[in-house]
């Protein structure tokens, strides 16, 4: 979070709580005192007076809400039958309520638009997995108990097929990459994952594969094919390729790009450039169901018109 000029001269953990729906003040500083906070430039203390144009980050773990509340607001249904809603997920939108992001989420618009019609728990009705609040696209949700237990049954033996569209920095010296490098906690920074060698006590098991689609001036788009789905997984494998994720502020090398972009510039890219571009799941009914999410217009300004998946052999 960017602190603004008008919060200049206030307390730290008075300006968090008013920025934080449904964070108390004591639970602020109780994160503050854990090392769950970082402000860049300045101070993680609760008393530290902040001057204005500060970067503050807080760690907050996943708290279940009493209850998400039906919201009305628009969704791009990519899919619909009697077991399962696939839909285009918009960038910078929230999948579940959690501290901060009580409002707006996915799941407050998926009980707006479909009521109970949806299985699971309360807080995320129907969630089968997930996508970064600023990743955009394809995400499944189950509208009954099996299918929920049958899709994320599939989740865990793999027999889902997942496809990315990564906009990244730099000339990739091949059209084939890959990166089978665990992900576990980053050692220093609790705001990150890292990549760390196989095998490796703390890290879990992680392997992605990079296909070169088309190559600009200073960046690259590739269709990314992660073949485990721990979080951050594509934009740590990019970053530690040396290929980081445009516009991507925890792994890359700046929060927008061009990285000389000036604040005005409408044509800038200001989240990072990942897009869940295509899911081949088994279906609870029989067959397989495959959808694609179509490119987003802040990314596809970026690209050759007419840009697709290549087949999977």
């Amino acid at each position: 979070m960017r602190v603004p000029a008008d919060a200049a001269g206030k307390r730290l953990d008075v300006w968090l709580e008013t920025v934080l729906e449904g964070c108390t003040r004591s639970q602020i500083t109780r994160l503050i005192k854990g090392g769950s906070c970082a402000v860049e430039p300045g101070a993680a203390k609760a008393g530290y007076f902040l001057k204005g144009g500060e970067t503050v980050t807080l760690d907050i773990p996943d708290v279940e809400p009493m209850e998400a509340k039906p919201e009305d607001i628009p969704l791009s249904i990519l899919h619909e039958d009697a077991h399962l809603i696939v839909v285009d997920k918009p960038p910078g939108m929230v999948v579940h309520p959690a501290i901060g992001h009580l409002r707006g989420t996915l799941v407050n618009a998926l009980l707006g638009r479909y009521g109970t019609h949806v299985a699971g728990e309360a807080w995320r009705p129907g969630i089968i997995h997930r996508l970064d609040a600023d990743t955009s696209g394809v995400i499944c949700v189950a509208r009954t108990v099996a299918a929920l237990a049958f899709v994320q049954d599939a989740f865990k033996a793999r027999t889902v097929g997942k496809r990315y569209l990564a906009l990244v920095a730099g000339k990739p010296r091949a059209d084939f990459l890959e990166n089978p490098k665990w992900i576990g906690r980053h050692p220093r920074d609790f705001r990150k994952r890292a990549a760390f060698a196989a095998e490796t006590t703390s890290a879990k098991e992680a392997y992605t594969s990079f296909i070169v689609l088309h190559r600009g001036d200073g960046f690259a788009a590739l269709e990314a094919r992660p073949r485990t789905g721990r979080t951050h997984q594509i934009r740590i494998h990019l970053a530690d390729l040396g290929h980081p994720v445009l516009a991507d502020a925890t792994y890359g090398r700046a929060p927008q790009w061009p990285l000389n972009a000036k604040p005005d510039d409408a044509s800038a890219l200001r989240r990072h450039g990942l897009h869940a571009w295509t899911l081949d799941i088994p279906h609870p009914a029989g067959g397989r169901l495959a959808i694609q999410a179509p490119i987003p217009a802040d990314l596809a300004r970026w690209l050759p018109p007419g840009l697709t998946p290549r087949p999977v052999r």
